[in-house]
């Protein structure tokens, strides 16, 4: 098979008011490169599907589109990283709310050409993520934006090879992914580097703005501050393991090690302003069931190659 110069994974639940721009603007950045689309639409109930396949049909970019019942992004990322590559030069992740700018895919390439780097992030053009992490990634290095990055093959076949997985149920997916990149997959002997992970003010992307006057909205950013909550455990439980076991030490379900963390630790400090919404973090943990096997599998519903 010969491979694609891009082969792009779009993450997304719920999005059919984004997710054709999206696609729109993949196809805008191409410039002349064979690239193909992944959609991985996990616990959607919408019609994304279909207004994904039109606009990859629309735009003439190549498409696979599949469901997964269970709605969580770390479980479809590791289907993508284990089961659903296919053979490619780069491979770029991209989550289905936001469009990506014209020269992304250009200036990703150019960010891993450099000698040492293994990832490649997008620079976020609005939003809490441009205010706090740009001109530290441009300089520094070392962030990698779940909304738009690109990770090198040979990283993501050492990954594979040694069958490391995110959590099902992890939150701050990007940031134990970016985790990896900076220790090389090697935590107990490789020191982090954040210049393992490159920046490019050409390599943006946009995501739509949110509004204090949209219920939808306050109900998102609800939801959001009960999952940072959550993501503050998670970094406790995944350090207490992976410098200790490696990557390949992680549990399979993100609920389980957080409660496995705090029956040997402290429940962390918060301000009195955050208690509520980590009550509600500690209350969906507790209440976790493991999803059954078939919920968690990727469902082809579309192939337009």
């Amino acid at each position: 098979m010969t491979p694609w110069d891009w082969h792009l994974a779009v993450f997304c639940r719920n999005e059919r008011r984004t997710i054709a721009g999206c696609i729109e603007s993949i196809a805008n950045a191409r410039r002349g490169r064979r690239i193909l689309v992944t959609t991985i639409l996990n616990g959607s109930t919408d019609d994304s599907p279909e207004v994904a396949l039109e606009a990859a049909r629309r735009c003439e970019v190549p498409i696979a589109i599949y469901t997964i019942a269970h709605g969580d992004k770390a479980n479809a990322i590791n289907h993508f990283y284990h089961t659903l590559r296919e053979p490619a030069r780069h491979y770029g992740f991209v989550d289905g709310y936001v469009t990506i700018g014209p020269d992304a895919l250009v200036e990703m390439e150019a960010c891993i050409a450099r000698p040492g780097v293994i990832a490649a992030t997008g620079i976020s053009l609005n939003g809490r993520t441009m205010r706090d992490h740009t001109q530290p990634t441009l300089t520094e290095g070392g962030t990698l934006q779940g909304g738009l990055h690109a990770l090198r093959p040979d990283f993501l076949d050492r990954l594979v090879a040694r069958n490391i997985r995110l959590p099902i149920g992890l939150y701050r997916g990007d940031g134990l992914i970016g985790s990896m990149v900076l220790h090389n997959l090697d935590p107990l002997h490789v020191e982090w580097d954040q210049t393992r992970i490159a920046g490019s003010p050409g390599a943006s992307f946009e995501i739509p703005v949110a509004s204090l006057f949209r219920l939808r909205d306050l109900n998102r950013q609800f939801r959001r501050k009960v999952r940072q909550m959550r993501g503050q455990l998670e970094n406790l439980a995944i350090r207490s393991i992976v410098y200790d076991k490696g990557y390949e030490g992680l549990p399979a379900y993100a609920d389980e090690m957080i409660h496995a963390y705090l029956a040997t630790h402290d429940l962390p400090g918060v301000p009195p302003l955050d208690r509520p919404f980590q009550a509600l973090a500690l209350r969906q943990i507790q209440q976790f069931r493991r999803p059954a096997p078939e919920l968690l599998a990727p469902v082809l519903v579309h192939a337009d190659k």
